[in-house]
């Protein structure tokens, strides 16, 4: 093993941790100052072998995660629902945040004696158009027997299907991220801080970034739009959709009836007028009036309804409570 201690790692996962440089002194019994762990952290000095167990003992990963050999993330992956870049630097710290707690998350399902697996029941569809995105989200709800109603805790479902959720703080202008650890274990990052996102937008950025996930796309469809369309369907299924709004064809849509849909759904007015300009259930015109009229004036939706139904997560909870319990008992 390359034994090259990599910096960042170990600042990564004491912030993760919400450990202050004394804090984390203290918690791991380390008979060093904490000016000696912020020269690891800045790459002035190189730890020692029994040093860096007791860092690994006390953040919950392996030694190999020091040294780069553990859990790794899909970089060229690693997407977020805005057109927003992430920058070289936003890149190498959500690769190594990523990779610590994929890594941590892991192994305590392992210690427990928890399985995380996953599998794409999407993996045969090929997305190149809107009917190809319809397909998916209606196999999806029948594979994982969502019905065809409403979608409360779209988190929760994801978490139970085998899908790693990380909520913690992103850069401005990014909703979400999505990548995969070892191949073989989906993750999706979103930041479900209140004032950075409306309950309906997180809902809709995590399905976004589930069909990032789930779908295969051609070369020649745009990806981010088909993962919009994917995400509208997935929470409000077409056939359900057409149903509550009583017919195929519409001369005009009313506010009053999208918020008690909203209401009801968890899906924007915004994303609600998307649909029905997709299924072309209303005209071009009526389409761009909506846009131009309304939702360009109030695009925080301000006053047209609150979906009341709250979107956590916890899964991550249940598992450290268990390493915990078994920890005492032993």
């Amino acid at each position: 093993m390359d034994k090259s201690f990599i910096p960042i790692r170990l600042r990564e996962a004491r912030n993760m941790c919400g450990y202050s440089l004394d804090q984390f002194v203290k918690t791991a019994n380390l008979h060093v100052t904490r000016q000696s762990i912020y020269n690891y952290e800045r790459g002035v000095m190189q730890p020692k072998p029994d040093m860096v167990k007791a860092f690994a003992d006390t953040l919950g990963v392996s030694e190999s995660y020091f040294y780069g050999k553990s859990t790794k993330i899909d970089m060229p992956m690693l997407r977020s629902t805005a057109d927003n870049m992430l920058s070289e630097e936003d890149l190498q710290q959500f690769e190594t945040m990523l990779s610590y707690w994929a890594e941590r998350y892991l192994l305590m399902e392992k210690k427990v004696g928890l399985k995380s697996d996953f599998s794409n029941p999407l993996a045969d569809i090929t997305v190149s158009t809107l009917d190809d995105v319809i397909l998916a989200a209606d196999r999806l709800r029948e594979v994982w027997r969502c019905g065809s109603g409403p979608l409360p805790a779209v988190l929760r479902l994801m978490e139970r299907k085998g899908i790693k959720i990380l909520s913690t703080e992103l850069p401005d202008g990014i909703l979400g991220l999505s990548t995969f650890a070892d191949e073989s274990h989906p993750l999706i990052v979103v930041d479900m801080r209140p004032q950075k996102t409306s309950i309906e937008r997180l809902r809709f950025t995590a399905c976004h970034e589930l069909a990032h996930i789930l779908l295969h796309f051609s070369d020649e469809c745009n990806v981010e739009k088909m993962c919009n369309k994917f995400a509208n369907f997935f929470l409000f299924p077409k056939q359900t959709f057409i149903e509550e709004m009583g017919a195929e064809h519409r001369n005009q849509l009313t506010l009053e009836e999208m918020i008690d849909l909203k209401e009801l759904y968890g899906i924007s007015i915004a994303a609600q007028v998307h649909a029905a300009w997709d299924l072309r259930m209303i005209s071009r015109e009526h389409y761009d009036w909506w846009y131009d009229e309304m939702i360009k004036k109030n695009r925080l939706e301000e006053g047209w309804g609150i979906y009341s139904f709250p979107e956590t997560i916890g899964r991550e909870k249940r598992v450290e409570a268990r390493m915990k319990t078994n920890a005492r008992e032993d």
